[in-house]
């Protein structure tokens, strides 16, 4: 599958409320809780107020950037230490969080599996514990793709399970991560369109691209949406409304917790464009570039 810098790496107009989502929610999260993932040993002692503060502050410092495998494993280490009865939320998030990271970053493709299976595991914990807020869902959905990508065998059950993962998360906040939701949904429709014949497509080329306007509907400024829908454009032949995203992934803003992937979108963004420049020439009847 192609990547984005989660390395998988909401339909622009989901028809379903979001009352139905999330009713539809219980018996889908029922049934998918359980499974072959491994389970992962958490914290179960009550923390002091004080102590889950610190705690979170400790998690999330550990996550910022510059971030490497140490500082995320970190991150991951104090989210399970730190479920507290009175905090399960919001470091079980956190904890999908860093998995879906090391999924994605680390090296080694055991580790990369283990750390997705975790990660799927805890976001399933966390999705049990409330239904209101985006966080599990997103991550939880790039954890299924990253087990996916290093799996490399199509799976319906979970592409199924991603892609409502991502659906519940736009509705309930389509700003997460800089157009999170929208971003990881629509590249994984265009990635998947290619195999409706075989039954793992989850969409449309057209549906994907819609998606990713959706997310740079919600985060104009984040070069990564730009650059995805860029790419989505030139594979559907659209080339000169690619050349019109690019263009707006080299106006985004540096964010400050992207400021390293920021830098690689701009050079992927570059030789995007000159792919497109030989196609568009290529394009062109010999007969045009004939003397006269």
């Amino acid at each position: 599958m192609r990547k984005n810098s989660a390395k998988f790496l909401a339909l622009a107009a989901i028809s379903t409320a979001l009352v139905f989502l999330v009713g539809g929610c219980a018996s889908y999260e029922a049934i998918h809780v359980s499974g072959t993932e491994p389970e992962v040993r958490l914290n179960e002692a009550e923390l002091p107020a004080g102590v889950l503060k610190e705690r979170i502050t400790e998690i999330d410092t550990s996550y910022a950037e510059p971030r490497t495998i140490y500082r995320v494993s970190h991150s991951l280490g104090t989210s399970k230490d730190s479920v507290s009865p009175g905090n399960n939320y919001q470091s079980l998030w956190r904890g999908v969080r860093a998995c879906s990271w090391l999924a994605l970053n680390h090296q080694d493709p055991r580790e990369k599996k283990k750390y997705a299976l975790e990660g799927i595991y805890l976001g399933r914990k966390a999705r049990q514990k409330t239904s209101v807020q985006a966080e599990a869902y997103y991550y939880s959905a790039i954890c299924l793709g990253a087990l996916l990508d290093v799996l490399k065998e199509p799976n319906v059950e979970r592409l199924q399970e991603m892609k409502y993962c991502l659906e519940v998360a736009h509705e309930l906040d389509g700003t997460c991560d800089y157009g999170g939701p929208a971003r990881v949904l629509g590249t994984l429709i265009v990635e998947t369109s290619d195999y409706a014949f075989a039954g793992f497509a989850v969409g449309t080329l057209e549906e994907g691209i819609a998606t990713l306007e959706a997310a740079c509907g919600k985060a104009p400024k984040f070069a990564e949406n730009w650059l995805l829908l860029a790419r989505a454009l030139a594979d559907a032949g659209e080339y000169q409304r690619a050349l019109a995203a690019i263009d707006k992934t080299f106006a985004c803003e540096i964010p400050a917790d992207y400021s390293v992937e920021h830098k690689n979108w701009l050079i992927q963004g570059q030789n995007l464009k000159a792919d497109i420049a030989i196609k568009i020439d290529d394009s062109v009847p010999a007969t045009a570039f004939e003397p006269k």
